[in-house]
């Protein structure tokens, strides 16, 4: 979200996105990495106007609690955060936002931890990773005390994933009965393909499991007909000419 600042003349992730978006053979534009300090409202409005950019943030937020995201130097309170997901989910109703948080940073307490999990609980993410603090050399985070046991940040980490697992499992019956359009991603050796939807990206987020072979990069209408914590499963009602 901060690409182009360094250039000269100046310029921004918006309006890298609009040229993207008049390049032939490009389907799926997907954006990471988002940080939502950086997140400025002309590049929100691209997740309206855009055809090509898909209804997909990856916006690591890292925590939930005003002090340790002080403590983190994030640069934004979660209000700052609540407002930014808020303008993503007004702007297209359709958005499926990823984060990433972290849990035991130096000095998390019980009070604070209960503010992300109740922070996660809130905003229902529609895909979440999880990770215990390890100091990285180079960051600020390294100056400070690694002081909350193993023990404790392995029990928090589990605590959120439990809770998005039901998160996730809520969201996925939901599909169930309708129609979305999959990227066929590979095929196994017993003719099941597996594919994706905007709201997946490769490796880290849910898969659509079809029992039959299809063209890997071929785009196809599928039927979801049961949802599970992780993934779906699907029936091809329209196969699509394009492939990627």
């Amino acid at each position: 979200t901060s690409y182009g600042w360094d250039l000269s003349p100046r310029s921004s992730l918006h309006e890298l996105m609009d040229e993207l978006e008049n390049v032939n053979g490009i389907e799926w534009i997907r954006l990471h990495y988002a940080h939502p300090a950086h997140l400025h409202w002309d590049m929100i409005q691209r997740f309206k106007s855009l055809v090509k950019l898909l209804p997909y943030i990856d916006m690591p937020v890292q925590h939930g609690s005003d002090a340790v995201l002080k403590r983190m130097r994030r640069g934004l309170s979660s209000d700052g955060i609540r407002e930014r997901i808020n303008s993503l989910k007004n702007i297209n109703t359709d958005i499926a936002i990823r984060t990433g948080i972290i849990v035991g940073f130096p000095g998390e307490t019980e009070d604070e931890f209960n503010e992300l999990y109740n922070f996660v609980e809130e905003t229902q993410f529609d895909r979440l990773g999880v990770f215990t603090y390890s100091e990285e050399e180079g960051t600020f985070g390294a100056t400070l005390k690694d002081d909350v046991p193993i023990e404790v940040k392995t029990d928090r980490m589990d605590a959120i994933m439990m809770l998005q697992q039901d998160i996730n499992l809520k969201k996925n019956e939901a599909l169930v009965g309708k129609t979305e359009q999959v990227l066929v991603d590979r095929v196994s050796d017993d003719g099941t393909s597996f594919g994706r939807t905007y709201r997946d990206a490769p490796e880290v987020d849910n898969f659509v499991r079809i029992e039959e072979k299809l063209p890997v990069g071929a785009f196809v209408d599928a039927k979801i007909t049961d949802a599970f914590e992780y993934d779906l499963k699907g029936e091809v009602v329209v196969h699509e000419s394009k492939t990627v």
